[in-house]
């Protein structure tokens, strides 16, 4: 008769005591269990006055539901900062609860999409302006920015014949490393530049925002033995960071 409600009460308890026996008591969390059960044999009606006649099999229990086995939802929450990959400030965002506790909000990149957050948010939006080049630019053109910031570009020149660098050559540069630009987003130094050199150029993104890169001409002979080799740094050097991280 009870074996079944005792077998349950064990499946539950099951990983609170492993936790118990693997870390030191002050460490263990309490571990929320619920186990909904019915009858599966329910006493019949009595009358007015009387209490139900209680049976034998009417304390035969059936398991309905556990809900601390299902999956628990995701968080909706409000970004207040940049974060790679999640989103920008202002954006509504539906994130894993782990990522939301452990990262995003005890760094205050993110909080709870209430009710009063998001008057807030959409007063302060109307009061200081959420920048509307941040909402054209996204959160993958901010990494794209990010990334391009780290970008050491080896633009391969003629050595037999004069010429002087254009946006056209690094943008087939920037093709041969993966990357595609059009020729109005590059922006190039306003000294011409005819020979093997180092310069810095910036890169537009949808117009709105633009980030500087370095990179230097090197320069390639129809003799092979006349190219020189130059130790030059990697072509991605680690990003600048610009947000707060955790």
């Amino acid at each position: 008769m009870l074996r079944q409600a005792v077998q349950s009460v064990r499946h539950c308890t099951r990983h609170l005591l492993a936790s118990s026996r693997e870390a030191p008591l002050i460490n263990m969390e309490q571990v929320r269990t619920t186990v909904i059960m019915e009858q599966e044999f329910p006493p019949r009606l009595a009358k007015k006055g009387y209490l139900p006649k209680v049976k034998l099999k009417n304390r035969i229990l059936r398991m309905v539901d556990r809900t601390h086995d299902q999956r628990t939802p995701d968080i909706t929450c409000i970004m207040t900062d940049f974060v790679d990959g999640v989103g920008m400030r202002g954006d509504v965002v539906t994130v894993k609860r782990r990522l939301f506790r452990n990262r995003l909000q005890p760094a205050g990149l993110a909080v709870y999409a209430s009710p009063e957050n998001m008057e807030k948010f959409a007063k302060e939006k109307k009061e200081k302006g959420i920048v509307d080049e941040e909402k054209l630019l996204g959160v993958f053109g901010e990494m794209t920015l990010r990334q391009l910031s780290g970008l050491y570009l080896r633009v391969p020149m003629s050595g037999d014949h004069p010429w002087v660098l254009s946006p056209k050559h690094v943008r087939i540069a920037l093709r041969k490393t993966g990357i595609e630009a059009k020729e109005h987003c590059i922006t190039l130094p306003q000294h011409p530049i005819t020979g093997p050199e180092e310069f810095s150029f910036s890169i537009t993104i949808n117009g709105v925002k633009s980030t500087m890169a370095k990179g230097r001409v090197v320069l390639r002979f129809n003799d092979p033995s006349k190219n020189e080799l130059p130790e030059l740094p990697p072509t991605w050097n680690p990003p600048k960071k610009t947000t707060q991280e955790t």
